[in-house]
C-alpha cells in the first residue's frame, strides 16, 4: 500500500512538470524550416525560405518577432534587415496551423558543397531575451570551368607548334570527368600526333588543368585570323546531367618569315648580294642595310629598297663597298604579314674576290650556290634578277656570234680567190 502511494505522487508530480512547462502558464515556441526554394540550393542562388512558427505552450504568446541572423554563407539582401513580425501566437498550436514566415536570402558566391544552419532568433512580449534556433539548409556547389588561357595566338605556316590549353575550375565544387575538345571549321589549323579530345578525371575547387596539343597550319593558308570553337563537357555530381561549355578563340597564321643573304658578285667596287625569302610568309616593304663595322665601308647609301619579296622568291641587292673582313654583316627590314616592322641580322661570307679592296671583276656566284638557291626557293625567282641573269647571258653570247660571223666571211673571201686564181690557169 505504501508502494502505491509513493507512486501515485511520484506520477502527480511529474504531471505538475508538464503542466508547468506545456500548460496554460507557460510558453513555448518551436522554429522549423518547412521548406527551401531551389532545393538544394546552389552558391550565389537566392533561396526563399518558408519558416514554420507554433507555440506548444499552453499560454499565448505576444509580440512574437523572428530575426534572420546574417552569417557565413548567408547574405541578407539588400535593404532586407532580417527582422520579421509574427504576431500573437494562441497556444497549443499544431502542424495544421503552423504560422508561416517568408524570407530570402544570398547564399555566398564561394559557399562550398555541405549542410549549413541559418540562425533564427526569436523574442516575445514580456521578455528581452533572444532564444536561437539553427535551421538546417543544404547547399551544393557551384560547377563552373572556364578555359582562360591559351599560350599563343600565333601559328607560322608548316611548322608544328606547341599549343597549350588552361582549364580553370573557377566554382565551388569539384569538376569531374571533363571533356575538352577544339576544331577550326577551315581546316587550317589542325592537331598532329593525336586528336582533338582530350579527357581529364577531376579537377579540384580553385584548381586547374593543361593540356598540350602538337598543331600545324597549312602551308597554302592566306595570313590572316582563323576561328578556333573550344568545347568542354562536365558531369554535374547532383544531377548526373552533363553540362556542356562552348567558347570561341582566334588564332592567327602568319607572323614572321626568314632570309638568307649571299655573295653574288662584284665589278668596280660594286658588290652585289642575293636576297631570298627562305620562310614560310610574305615579306612586304623589305629594305636590306648595311650597318657600320668594322672591317667594311660603304660609298653612298648603305641601304637597298627592294619592295615586297614572297616566300620563296629572291632578288639583288648592290652596294659601292670595299673592306677586307671575312664576314659582312646585313640587316634584313621588312613588315611581316601582322603588319609589324621586324629587323633580322644575317652574316655573309665574304670570299678573297670579294674582300679585296682593289677587286675589279668577281667571279658571282657558283654552279653550286645557284643550285643551291634554285632548291630552297623553288627556282622562283624575282622579276629584277631574271632580268639581270639575262643581260649578263647576253654579254657572254655576243663575242661568240662576233666569231662565227668573221669565220663566215673569211670563207667567203677564200672561195672567191680561189675561183679567181683557177679561171686564170684555164
Amino acid at each position: 500500500m505504501k508502494k502505491l502511494l509513493g507512486f501515485l505522487v511520484l506520477v502527480m508530480l511529474f504531471a505538475t512538470s508538464i503542466f508547468a512547462a506545456t500548460g496554460d502558464s507557460s510558453t513555448a515556441l518551436k522554429i522549423d524550416l518547412v521548406n527551401q526554394d531551389p532545393d538544394p540550393a546552389k552558391s550565389g542562388d537566392i533561396v526563399e525560405l518558408r519558416i514554420g512558427v507554433q507555440n506548444l505552450g499552453g499560454s499565448s504568446a505576444s509580440d512574437v518577432v523572428l530575426e534572420i541572423q546574417s552569417s557565413y554563407p548567408f547574405e541578407l539582401l539588400s535593404g532586407d534587415d532580417g527582422i520579421k513580425t509574427v504576431g500573437n501566437i494562441a497556444g497549443y498550436q499544431n502542424d495544421d496551423n503552423v504560422k508561416i514566415v517568408k524570407s530570402s536570402i544570398r547564399i555566398a558566391n564561394d559557399a562550398p558543397a555541405g549542410t549549413y544552419y541559418l540562425d533564427v532568433a526569436y523574442t516575445q512580449s514580456g521578455t528581452s531575451a533572444k532564444v536561437v534556433s539553427k535551421l538546417p539548409i543544404e547547399i551544393k556547389g557551384s560547377e563552373t570551368a572556364e578555359v582562360i588561357h591559351i599560350d599563343k595566338t600565333t601559328l607560322i605556316p608548316g611548322q608544328e607548334s606547341s599549343l597549350k590549353f588552361v582549364i580553370n575550375n573557377v566554382g565551388s565544387s569539384p569538376l569531374r570527368d571533363l571533356t575538352f575538345s577544339w576544331v577550326n571549321d577551315d581546316k587550317v589549323i589542325l592537331p598532329v600526333g593525336s586528336g582533338n579530345k582530350k579527357f581529364i578525371s577531376e579537377i579540384s575547387v580553385g584548381g586547374s588543368a593543361e593540356l598540350e596539343y602538337t598543331v600545324i597550319a597549312d602551308t597554302n593558308a592566306d595570313a590572316g585570323l582563323y576561328e578556333l570553337t573550344l568545347n568542354l563537357e562536365y558531369e554535374d555530381e547532383y544531377t548526373g546531367t552533363t553540362t556542356n561549355s562552348e567558347s570561341i578563340a582566334g588564332m592567327y597564321v602568319g607572323g614572321i618569315t626568314d632570309f638568307d643573304v649571299a655573295f653574288s658578285e662584284s665589278n668596280s667596287g660594286e658588290m652585289s648580294f642575293t636576297v631570298a625569302n627562305i620562310g614560310s610568309n610574305p615579306a612586304y616593304s623589305v629594305n636590306v642595310v648595311i650597318p657600320s663595322q668594322t672591317g667594311w665601308v660603304t660609298s653612298g647609301s648603305n641601304s637597298v629598297i627592294i619592295g615586297n619579296l614572297n616566300n620563296g622568291d629572291y632578288t639583288l641587292a648592290s652596294y659601292t663597298l670595299s673592306g677586307n673582313s671575312k664576314t659582312l654583316k646585313m640587316n634584313i627590314v621588312y613588315t611581316d604579314t601582322q603588319g609589324k616592322r621586324q629587323t633580322i641580322e644575317k652574316e655573309v661570307e665574304m670570299n678573297s674576290q670579294s674582300s679585296s679592296m682593289n677587286a675589279t671583276l668577281g667571279t658571282g656566284l657558283t654552279d653550286e650556290q645557284r643550285a643551291a638557291f634554285a632548291s630552297r626557293t623553288g627556282g622562283r625567282q624575282n622579276p629584277m634578277s631574271s632580268l639581270t641573269t639575262g643581260a649578263t647571258a647576253l654579254s657572254s653570247l655576243i663575242p661568240k656570234v662576233i666569231t662565227g660571223i668573221l669565220v663566215i666571211i673569211a670563207g667567203v673571201i677564200g672561195i672567191i680567190i680561189y675561183k679567181k686564181k683557177h679561171n686564170k690557169r684555164k
